[in-house]
This record gives structure tokens, sequence and C-alpha cells, in this order.
């Protein structure tokens, strides 16, 4: 079993932008990211392989869901990552999920060889986001475009499916190393919780159009989703990702070490500049997708680096108020 390579090639090709932010920080904590962040992208993988019946999906994603919470049983992971190629194969998966998919029982086994303690919060926030995901599959349900009625749907399904990331990448850095943040790790979850959530409402806001054509409306209310109603309700999901991505900017600059405070506060001045951009869209514009350029990465990680090296000015802390007072004006 090669590890080193689903963390490297596998990770790379399922995730560009992830496996950037996992390459930059330290070595004793890229190993369960990679690995939490590889599983997660495989259940994800089952529950977008549209072209396969729903029930059945569901079904997978509970078999899923059953291997990862019974950490004996080899035989039943196994068994179940033989399988999984043969129920995918006519999927029209990505070559990067159809590598992961073929790769499933090497992910099952690296997990094996895990810390207990490590491997244990692995388990944990697979198992949140996977029930994320099967909540995802029934509630939209239904024909035509389904839309979620209220605030807390929304905000309850971003914390199971990004929110609990911010848990998971806390307790892990906590698990390699009591010196990971100057704040307690409650704090630091919370934090963390947020940044996750902020994450996903940026990509909520940026896939609104192809959202619809999968007949889902993720923005809360009551009418029918349409551009006419949604647009109204865009800036103050925008305003409400700003205020979850500063405290990304707080929870980065509240870790040790500038690798780390570089490699986790990177994905949250991305997400900022996909949020200029989104803010400045027309529907037009959603609809054609809306993208960071390869010119704005380049900057974000710039200035990712500026903001986490000491003797550099500017600093997360700074970015963090920034962001506040863009959001009250």
């Amino acid at each position: 079993m090669k590890t080193e390579q689903l963390g490297t090639d596998i990770l790379r090709e399922v995730s560009r932008s992830f496996y950037l932010t996992l390459r930059l920080i330290p070595s004793e904590f890229r190993a369960p990211l990679s690995l939490g962040y590889l599983l997660a992208r495989l259940s994800d993988t089952i529950a977008d392989a549209g072209s396969v019946e729903l029930a059945r999906r569901k079904e997978l994603l509970a078999r899923f869901r059953g291997v990862m919470s019974a950490p004996g049983k080899h035989g039943d992971a196994r068994r179940f990552a033989h399988a999984l190629p043969g129920e995918l194969e006519h999927a029209g998966l990505p070559r990067g999920e159809w590598d992961l998919v073929l790769r499933a029982e090497d992910c099952f086994e690296w997990l094996d060889v895990m810390d207990r303690k490590v491997s244990r919060h692995i388990r944990k926030v697979v198992d949140i986001i996977t029930g994320g995901q099967t909540w995802d599959l029934e509630r939209f349900e239904g024909d035509g475009v389904v839309r979620l009625e209220t605030d807390a749907e929304l905000v309850g399904y971003a914390y199971q499916v990004a929110g609990c990331v911010g848990e998971f990448w806390t307790e892990i850095g906590f698990a390699c190393g009591e010196c990971f943040a100057r704040e307690d790790r409650d704090t630091m979850r919370e934090w963390g919780a947020n940044y996750g959530r902020g994450l996903q409402l940026v990509n909520i806001l940026r896939d609104i159009p192809e959202d619809l054509e999968r007949g889902r409306c993720y923005l809360p209310g009551k009418e029918s989703a349409e551009p006419a109603s949604l647009e109204p309700e865009l800036p103050r999901w925008q305003a409400r990702a700003r205020e979850y991505l500063a405290d990304g900017f707080r929870y980065a600059a509240a870790l040790h070490g500038s690798r780390t405070r570089m490699s986790t506060g990177l994905p949250a001045l991305l997400g900022i500049r996909t949020l200029d951009q989104l803010e400045r869209a027309s529907w037009a514009d959603l609809e054609a997708r809306v993208k960071v350029s390869r010119g704005a990465v380049k900057r974000a990680l710039l200035g990712s680096y500026a903001r986490s090296v000491l003797w550099l000015p500017g600093s997360w802390t700074r970015e963090y108020r920034h962001t506040l007072k863009s959001v009250s004006h």
C-alpha cells in the first residue's frame, strides 16, 4: 500500500485547491487531514453519482457509514471496497474520482494503521459528513426544484458537510501537539466550525444555477425558486458567509507556526475573493460560473504568507477586523 501516493497524486486529482493547502501544513498534520479529506470525498462521490439510482446511492452511503463506524471489521471494509467500482463504473465519474474509488481499500487500510486517537477523530468527522450527505439526498427528493424552508436547515447542513471539518482540524491539531494554538480548544472548535460553514456558504452561493438544474435550492424561502425571488436573498447570505469567514481569520491568527497559519488562512482569503466577485455578479454571470483566476490564487497565496510571517506587514487579526467592518457597511 502506497499511502504517500494517496496523499499526493490522488489528492491532487480530486482537489487541487485543498492539495495546495495540505502541502503547506507541517508534516505531522498532513497525513490525518489528507486521509480525512479523501474519505469524505469518497462518500461525496457516492452521493453525487447521479446516474446511479437514488435508493442505491443511499444504500451505498449507509454501507460506507457502517464500515467507518466499525474499526475492527476489516472484512466488511474490504468487501465494500471491492464492490464499489462495479457499483459506480457507469456513473461517468471524472478521472480523479474514479481513481479514488479504485483505491478505496487503500484508504481503509491507511485508516487502520493510523494512531487510534487520530483515527477516532477521522471516523467521527466522516460520519457527520455522510450524515449530511444522506440528509441532502432525502431532503431534495421530489419532482421539480425543492427549496429549503428555514435558515436553520441551511446552517445545519453547512455544519454537517463543512463546519465539522473545522472542528476536526482543531482536534487533529491538538492531538499532534499541545502548542497548536494560543486559544483554548473550545474556542478554536467554535471558530473552526464557523470557518467551515463560511466556506460551504461560498460554494452554495457560487453554485446556485447549477444546483437549480439538479432540483436543489439551498437558499431558504417559501416562494418558488426563481431568480426573481432568489436574487434579493443573496446579499444577506453573502454577508453571513463573510461573518463566518472572519472567524477563519481569527482561527488562523491564533495558531502557532507560520506554515500552519499560512495553510489554514489561505482558504478564507480565497473565499473572500470569491465573495467579492459574487457580489458584483449578475445572474448571467452566476450561470456562466464565477471562478477565482489563477492570478488571484497566486496573490492570495502571497497574501497568506505575508499575514503569517511575523516580520512582514499585515496580520490575520487585521484581516478579521477589516472583514467585519466590510460586513457592517
